[in-house]
């Protein structure tokens, strides 16, 4: 009987998760795919630093593209991402590596679409909310824009979106190695969301 007792508040928590992890965050998404930026930016990885620049066109949350530019606007590298992967090609269209990649929280995260997925509990900030999911935690604002990503892994990832107008930067920690990458929105998405002159503009 006493050892009922001390289970007791471990599986009442246990059902409170359950039950608020059947809910989830549904924001609207009409005329967000696709979406369309150019982005130019930085990265540490082991040590190396690259800089780069290309467009990126996401037409789904588990469908998209992009393309990283050379001199003169040559294609150096194309990523395909689908069906859970993403395959890179060279300049000359051939495969170069494949790899597994979460891409339908991400995917919907760089157009500012949070996941639709169940969350286990949600808890108002003073300007917007945090949402703590199985696989971490999500800031949004009071337009329900992503802010912060917590993901738990291996290193951890970290991550920030800020906004300027139309210009989205993301900051990502993973470790040692960092990205900066800056984001011009030129179609869809929810980033222009009650921001003046969100009209579509060209490629």
């Amino acid at each position: 009987m006493r050892a009922m007792v001390k289970c007791a508040p471990a599986v009442l928590l246990l059902a409170l998760l359950l039950a608020s992890g059947c809910a989830s965050l549904k924001v609207p998404v009409e005329g967000s795919y696709p979406f369309r930026a150019r982005f130019d930016g930085t990265a540490l990885v082991k040590g190396e630093a690259v800089s780069f620049e290309g467009a990126l066109s996401i037409v789904s949350r588990d469908r998209g593209s992009a393309q990283i530019y050379g001199p003169l606007g040559l294609v150096l590298y194309t990523l395909d991402i689908s069906e859970g992967k993403v395959s890179i090609y060279n300049v000359w269209g051939k495969k170069v590596r494949e790899y597994l990649f979460p891409c339908e929280a991400f995917m919907g995260l760089m157009a500012g679409i949070p996941p639709d997925t169940p969350y286990l509990w949600k808890r108002r900030l003073d300007e917007g909310s945090s949402l703590t999911y199985l696989w971490g935690r999500l800031t949004l604002d009071e337009e329900e824009l992503p802010r912060r990503v917590h993901v738990k892994s291996t290193p951890p990832v970290d991550a920030s979106f800020t906004q300027q107008g139309r210009i989205i930067t993301l900051l990502m920690d993973h470790g040692s190695d960092k990205l900066e990458l800056s984001m011009v929105v030129i179609q869809g998405g929810r980033w222009l969301k009650g921001v003046v002159g969100n009209e579509e503009g060209g490629s």
